[in-house]
């Protein structure tokens, strides 16, 4: 019995190269040859057996999709948005974002200083950078501010 094991094992490896062997060498082999298709991504075939490319159809538009609306008006305070604002008890920070639809300058973002007991302590601003911003861009802006249990900002003004 473990001699005709043996030779099954022997022979599957002896006939194993030879039976792969017309695969690597025949390079018209559909599964080995890499073709080219010359077919567009987004199509359709016609009853009458031609391809109509419809990739202007397929894409996606990203004015429709990325843009963002700006808001527009005369109050430049309500298109103007504070983020990611940040004190760490010397220090106040934060961004602002221009949603307007024109280029703003000398963005400053008003804050105040509360107490424990919610008491405003003191009051501010702080200018932004860069000078410049324009719709849908941002400014960052750091400051020292007198010391407080909160420090919030109120609202940002800029000069169009």
């Amino acid at each position: 019995m473990k001699i005709l094991h043996f030779t099954l094992a022997l022979s599957t490896l002896l006939i194993s190269p030879l039976s792969a062997s017309p695969l690597l060498a025949d390079s018209r082999n559909t599964k080995i040859q890499i073709s080219q298709i010359d077919e567009p991504f987004c199509y359709m075939k016609t009853p009458d057996g031609k391809t109509v490319d419809l990739g202007k159809l397929c894409e996606k538009s990203l004015n429709s999709e990325t843009a963002q609306t700006c808001i527009s008006g005369s109050n430049i305070a309500a298109k103007l948005s504070i983020a990611a604002v940040n004190y760490d008890g010397s220090f106040f920070s934060g961004k602002v974002v221009n949603q307007g639809c024109k280029t703003i300058k000398n963005v400053k973002v008003n804050y105040e200083v509360l107490d424990e007991s919610g008491n405003l302590i003191d009051n501010g601003f702080i200018d932004a950078l860069p000078v410049t911003v324009a719709p849908g861009e941002s400014a960052t802006f750091r400051g020292a501010v007198v010391a407080g249990a909160k420090v919030q900002a109120t609202y940002a003004d800029a000069l169009e």
